[in-house]
């Protein structure tokens, strides 16, 4: 049996395999969005969101205190999310008064109420979740893991009678209580990763039987926007098995790669933000200014646009405000072993 990898962490450097696990994430979203397939929904739908809770967790810093938290979320989550919504308020208000259907309760639905997050603005509701969910973790994070995980699992299972509602707060920040299990079970994986020593393959199995279990209909897609939380438990036991298992075999499959994929999935990791919060804006102008446009096309733009965008912004001052990540160097981003779980400082 081969050791398993060495997890010590080494900030600054950064893992061209988790890169490429967010880089899908934000392709998933997108396609939940603009592919009009029946077999989008539980394609991607089963993992997609809460892939970014379980790698808030996966990444998780017992060294903050709240302040620091909230001080760091406000870095990466907060400027991004003002940002964007100035700029998509900017292009959407007149875009919208020229169709004559202004919509007010558009600009104002993700602040008081994160399910009414509508195209430009579908995303928002994500962003205040998960920094609402961030700060929950870090409330409860120094209790004794009994009372910790057994809030995690009470916040489960108040996320089926009472989803909708919570989807319904303010921001969104109720949907923190059912997505803190996500955070959990990301710090769990963590703890776990030194003993799995033939990664591929358990990764594969998780997938393997995660698909089984999506296919057969036993464990129902997530929609955490609208306060829906699958097959009781299962679902989020699957969403949580279908992360850790991208993880598992994109570690894998990295220490294969060469140096500059590595660096590509980085490149691309650092603009995602972007593509997350701006292409509902590409994707409704699509819609409202060239109908019948191929499905296939409309996702392709609605990918690309965006990203191009940020791989740009990335690359200007205003990084930090448009992307959530610090400015790119100019020096070539350092990729670190993609066997070693790393810290990530930014963005998605």
């Amino acid at each position: 049996m081969s050791r398993p990898p060495n997890l010590a962490i080494s900030p600054g450097h950064r893992s061209g395999a988790i890169d490429a696990v967010r880089v899908l994430g934000v392709i998933a979203v997108v396609a939940g969005h603009s592919l009009a397939l029946p077999f989008v929904r539980p394609l991607v739908y089963s993992w997609h969101v809460p892939l970014f809770f379980f790698l808030t967790g996966y990444f998780w810093s017992r060294e903050r205190g709240i302040r620091a938290e909230l001080l760091a979320r406000g870095r990466t989550l907060g400027l991004p999310y003002v940002s964007w919504f100035v700029v998509i308020a900017c292009a959407f208000v007149p875009l919208d008064a020229l169709l004559e259907t202004l919509t007010p309760s558009r600009l104002l639905g993700p602040f008081y109420n994160g399910e009414l997050s509508a195209m430009p603005f579908t995303t928002f509701w994500f962003v205040s979740a998960l920094f609402a969910t961030a700060l929950l973790m870090r409330c409860v994070s120094g209790l004794p893991w009994p009372i910790m995980w057994g809030l995690g699992i009470a916040g489960s299972v108040a996320g089926f009678p009472i989803g909708g509602v919570l989807a319904q707060t303010p921001f969104a920040v109720g949907s923190a209580v059912p997505c803190l299990i996500f955070v959990l079970l990301g710090t769990l994986a963590r703890t776990l990763r030194p003993r799995v020593a033939r990664a591929g393959l358990v990764g594969f199995v998780l997938l393997a039987v995660s698909a089984a279990l999506v296919a057969g209909r036993l464990a129902l897609p997530l929609d955490i926007k609208q306060g829906n939380y699958g097959t009781p438990g299962l679902s989020d036991l699957v969403a949580a098995a279908i992360s850790f298992g991208l993880i598992l075999v994109a570690e894998t499959v990295f220490t294969h790669l060469r140096p500059r994929i590595h660096r590509a999935a980085t490149g691309l990791s650092r603009a995602g933000f972007v593509v997350v919060l701006a292409h509902p804006l590409v994707l409704w102008v699509l819609l409202k200014f060239t109908p019948g446009l191929p499905n296939a096309l409309i996702f392709a733009i609605t990918l690309t646009v965006p990203w191009v965008v940020g791989l740009v912004a990335v690359r200007t001052p205003a990084a930090r405000w448009l992307t959530g990540a610090d400015r790119l160097p100019n020096q070539r981003t350092e990729v670190h072993d993609d066997r070693v779980p790393v810290r990530r400082r930014g963005g998605l």
